[in-house]
């Protein structure tokens, strides 16, 4: 067996998985799976590119502020609280 058809083969078991309303620790049993090796695909599958959009956790991250090129450039961080932090660079 291919990598290739390795992991066509865990997406289909790990979908399967969480329809079964099994633990991890029988599913794998019940497939001939190392419970590890199940548990190890399991999380990579469910990494954030696998989750739509709209049900991932909102970022706290804000966009920060680069002056022009030229004299007085600095960096602006302006919090969600008000606060502004400006740094000379």
């Amino acid at each position: 067996m291919t990598k290739k058809d390795n992991a066509l083969r865990m997406r289909r078991l790990v979908k399967k998985f969480r329809f079964s309303g099994q633990s991890q620790k029988e599913f794998a049993s019940a497939h001939g799976i190392k419970e590890s090796k199940f548990h190890y695909w399991i999380s990579k599958l469910s990494a954030p590119a696998d989750v739509p959009a709209d049900k991932r956790a909102p970022s706290h991250f804000l966009p920060i502020e680069i002056a022009p090129i030229g004299e007085g450039r600095t960096i602006l961080i302006r919090c969600r609280n008000g606060v502004e932090i400006e740094i000379p660079v």
